[in-house]
């Protein structure tokens, strides 16, 4: 019995498991890998929405720099400073030592990034209905490592479906139904 099979044999019913199943069940069998490499995917996202690159300096590739130093060399984070200012000034510094790939853009709020707003005020304001409370545009970003594949996507959960449709899957996530394969699903079929 692999893990999956594991899982879903200990698994206590819900909707999203149930979910998954049915995803599962109609389109893994025509499923073909597809995967692309991260900087191809993105470069189709820049041709879709209005980005504005975030620079080096930026409180964002710090902390892309951090997850991806604390995910993918933990030995190295280990020596990085306890003080949260000055690890994230380390991992700013290591990243360039590791010749990490990072990237980070800022989603504008105009054409088709300003639908992508609207959509989230909307989300916000029918979570809330009725309690008063008042919507603050979250900024939509996009931060990635393209050496590792890291890739974080804030504000839109309509661009992280799209990003994972984009990186595709491999044999080996249909192979051993990975979580990448349960994303992939989810953002291609799931509504």
């Amino acid at each position: 019995m692999d893990y999956f099979d594991m899982l879903i044999e200990k698994r206590i019913d819900s909707q999203t498991a149930d979910l998954v199943d049915q995803l599962i069940e109609l389109y893994l069998p025509m499923l073909k890998p597809c995967a692309v490499p991260l900087d191809t995917a993105l470069e189709q996202l820049k041709k879709q929405y209005p980005l504005k690159v975030l620079p080096d300096s930026s409180i964002h590739y710090a902390r892309t720099a951090l997850a991806v130093i604390e995910a993918y060399y933990p030995e190295d984070a280990s020596y990085l400073q306890h003080d949260w200012d000055m690890r994230l000034e380390g991992a700013r510094a290591l990243a360039q030592a590791l010749h990490l790939r990072i990237s980070c853009a800022e989603v504008k709020d105009i054409g088709t990034g300003h639908a992508l707003y609207e959509r989230q005020k909307a989300q916000y304001e029918q979570r809330t209905a009725g309690s008063g409370q008042l919507w603050h545009k979250m900024s939509i970003r996009i931060c990635t490592e393209a050496s590792t594949g890291y890739c974080l996507i804030t504000g839109s959960d309509i661009v992280k479906d799209q990003m994972t449709c984009l990186r595709g899957i491999t044999q080996e996530d249909i192979d051993h139904r990975t979580p990448a394969l349960i994303a992939y699903l989810r953002a291609k079929y799931e509504n």
